[in-house]
This record gives structure tokens, C-alpha cells and sequence, in this order.
């Protein structure tokens, strides 16, 4: 054993011993050989040692259980084949969390639950804050909801289980670490636009260079060549300005516009439009529309862990090592991050939801 190998068997012993589920040891010892096998070896590990293979699913069987009673899978075509998302058992009663923007416009809702199939499924409202939809369905028996945590915050460094693939009839684990502290997601740009686009350089960031078509700038009578003066009655100096007035407005609002034209002073309502959250160079990278979730910011809080998720994994319960549920995964923000509303916001939505 060199001294590479000492380090990391050293680091996973260390995260085995604050483990309370005996698979998290075989998972580590598994690991370790797996790797020492990897670094005097040619090729890839075999398939059954990788992090998504038979050996790490047998370490895990109850975690898969728990998920197979008590997460949802969702469809979203005719025939019930093709998975959109997972969802979050939280009653006995049959109500499901999960996911909204990616069921929203969806006219054939469809949920399995274990080996069972329901077809009649009532969407019964939706949270925008937190992007979580409310599902009923009616079952014969009652269902099995998640055990939620009703301790601390799980804290950095930690490991958790999700949901990973699926066939018709089995869930199937995938696991994470933890990565960060607990913390708000803000918007880097204010979720709606006018519909305008400045011309660019400081002297003339106000002027109107194009309008879109369509938007709720060109519906108000904004032309090319228009200086925008105040926003709300906010005079705009910086850019930062104009997105501060608009961070507080929501798709379908009126901001009140002065702006100047020919000399002339011209006030417009301009009701607002949802901006579509645009992919950066690194998201294409890290799979982009295919993979991560259209909505991944603007969450009041989250837990952010590194399991290996997509846009279509998300929607189910978040466990620790004894099977609690910690949280609810909502986006899968980038290559290496997957966000999660954390188990005291999840009560306060069920509750207020559930009445």
C-alpha cells in the first residue's frame, strides 16, 4: 500500500466510522479495493464495483426499499413508458410532492408507487416560491410516506441517497456527499424582462437598441432609439437598478416606465414576462437541457450535494444513512451539484398545503 492509498483508506475510514448503517463500512472497504485495483490497472473498474453498481445496490437494499414504497415515479405520456420525475410520498392519504415546472403544461399525468399504477391523478396546487407541485391520487390501501427529519440540518460532508434509474418495477439508489452548508440560491438576473435589449457602453446603457417581439415592452409602445429613465419611480443609474426593481416582480406584473423620446417625456405601464433561465457555456458542458433542471435558482434554502442526478431524477425524498428523509431533491443546478428543499421548509410546505 503506498502512501496515496493510505490517505485515501485513511479519509473513508474516517467517514465510515460516523456512519451508523453497517453498508456504509462495506461500501468503503469496496471502494478502497476498487481503487487500489484502479490504479495498477489499465482499464475502468467493473461494472459491478462503480458507484452505480450490483455491489453498492446489495450495500444499500434497505434505502432502496424505503424509496421503492415511498417515492413516486411520474409520466407524463399517454401510455405511462417515459419517466419525467420522481415524486414524494408525504400521506397515507395518497398526496405526492414534486417537482412543478416540469410537469407544468402536462395534460396525461401518471404516477407508479412500488409495482402500482395510477392513472388518475389530480394536480392540487403549486408552490412558485419553492417550484413544488401538489398530486392526489386515490388508492385502495393506504400509501407509506417518508419519515421526515425533525432534527438539526444535516451538515456538510455527510452522505445521502436518492433515487437513481429505474426499470418498470424496481428503484434503484444513487449516493452523495453532502457538499456544502446549507444556504439560500439567489437569481443572478431578475426572473422576468421587459423585453427590451440597451444598447451597450456606459453613456448610453439606457437606450433602446432592440425590442422583442411579442413582449410586454413592445405591447406597451417602447420603440428602438427610447431612453429609459426611472423603472417604479427608481431612477436608474446602474444596471443593477433596473434588476433590483424587477427581482420583485412576477410574470403577468405592470412596471411603471419613464422614458425619454424626441425630448419628450412618455410614462408606460409594461407588464412583464417569465425569463427562460439560459444555459451557460459550463452548462452546456455539463449536459445542459438534457440534463440539467430549467429551474435551478431563486430557492430560499437548500441542501447542495454532489450525487450524480439529471432533471429527471429529481422530484424524490432525499435519505441519510438510516433511511430519514432529509429533504426533497428540486434541480439538478450543474455537473457536480444537485439542490434539495431541506426537511424543515418540506414540513412547513406540506402543512400549509395539506389542509
Amino acid at each position: 500500500m503506498n502512501r496515496d492509498d493510505k490517505k485515501r483508506f485513511s479519509a473513508w475510514n474516517m467517514a465510515a466510522s460516523q456512519m451508523t448503517f453497517m453498508p456504509m463500512l462495506v461500501l468503503s472497504v469496496s471502494l478502497f479495493v476498487a481503487s487500489t485495483q484502479l490504479s495498477s490497472a489499465q482499464g475502468g473498474l467493473p461494472a459491478d464495483q462503480r458507484i452505480n453498481g450490483k455491489r453498492v445496490w446489495a450495500a444499500f437494499e434497505p434505502h432502496r426499499e424505503i424509496l421503492q414504497r415511498s417515492s413516486a415515479v411520474i409520466y407524463t405520456d399517454e401510455r405511462a413508458r417515459v419517466k419525467s420525475l420522481y415524486g414524494t410520498v408525504v400521506s397515507e392519504q395518497g398526496h405526492i410532492l414534486t417537482k412543478a415546472s416540469e410537469i407544468e403544461g402536462k395534460s396525461h399525468l401518471s404516477v407508479r408507487i412500488a409495482s402500482e399504477v395510477y392513472t388518475e391523478v389530480d394536480l392540487l396546487e403549486v408552490d412558485e416560491q419553492w417550484d413544488v407541485a401538489l398530486l392526489k391520487i386515490s388508492a385502495e390501501q393506504p400509501l407509506t410516506p417518508v419519515e421526515l427529519s425533525s432534527g438539526d440540518d444535516i451538515r456538510q460532508g455527510h452522505w445521502v441517497v436518492s433515487n437513481g434509474s429505474t426499470t418498470r418495477s424496481q428503484r434503484r439508489v444513487r449516493l452523495g456527499i453532502v457538499s456544502a452548508e446549507i444556504r439560500k440560491i439567489s437569481a443572478t438576473k431578475s426572473h422576468v424582462v421587459l423585453g427590451v435589449e440597451f444598447e451597450k457602453g456606459k453613456e448610453a446603457q439606457w437606450k433602446v437598441a432592440g425590442v422583442s417581439e411579442d413582449k410586454g415592452a413592445q405591447k406597451a409602445g417602447i420603440q428602438v432609439g427610447d431612453i429609459i429613465i426611472s423603472a417604479e419611480g427608481v431612477k436608474l443609474s446602474e444596471r443593477e437598478d433596473l434588476i433590483e426593481v424587477l427581482k420583485k416582480k412576477e410574470p403577468g406584473d405592470k412596471v411603471a416606465i419613464e422614458l425619454m423620446r424626441d425630448k419628450k417625456k412618455l410614462r408606460l405601464g409594461v407588464e412583464l414576462s417569465a425569463r427562460e433561465e439560459s444555459m451557460t457555456r459550463n452548462d452546456q458542458m455539463s449536459g445542459g437541457e438534457n440534463q440539467l433542471s430549467a429551474r435551478r435558482s431563486e430557492f430560499p434554502r437548500v441542501i447542495d450535494h454532489d450525487t450524480p442526478l439529471t432533471k429527471v431524477s429529481v422530484g424524490g425524498p432525499l435519505l441519510n444513512l438510516d433511511g430519514i428523509c432529509i429533504g426533497m431533491n428540486i434541480a439538478r443546478a450543474s455537473r457536480v451539484a444537485t439542490f434539495a428543499i431541506p426537511a424543515r421548509e418540506l414540513r412547513e410546505i406540506i402543512a400549509k398545503m395539506i389542509e
